[in-house]
């Protein structure tokens, strides 16, 4: 499993329909067990856009990647 710089689960990272950039990783909070997903922010018709276009396949990705934050996968 790919690990961030400070060794946190790399869930899943992929390019959505716009071609931006998606994760999903492990939080480094501490005391709780949280999950981050980020949708690389983008500019559309001139205003900010923080928000995935996922196809199907991309979205059953975020959905199995997510599935293994829940079974504790590390």
């Amino acid at each position: 499993m790919k690990r961030t710089e400070r060794g946190f689960a790399m869930y899943a990272e992929f390019r959505d329909a716009n071609g931006e950039t998606v994760k999903v990783q492990r939080s480094s909070a501490i005391g709780h067990r949280l999950v981050w997903i980020f949708p690389e922010a983008k500019i559309h018709l001139g205003e900010a856009i923080s928000g995935a276009h996922l196809t199907v396949p991309m979205a059953k990705r975020v959905i199995k990647a997510l599935q293994r934050f829940i079974d504790g996968e590390e």
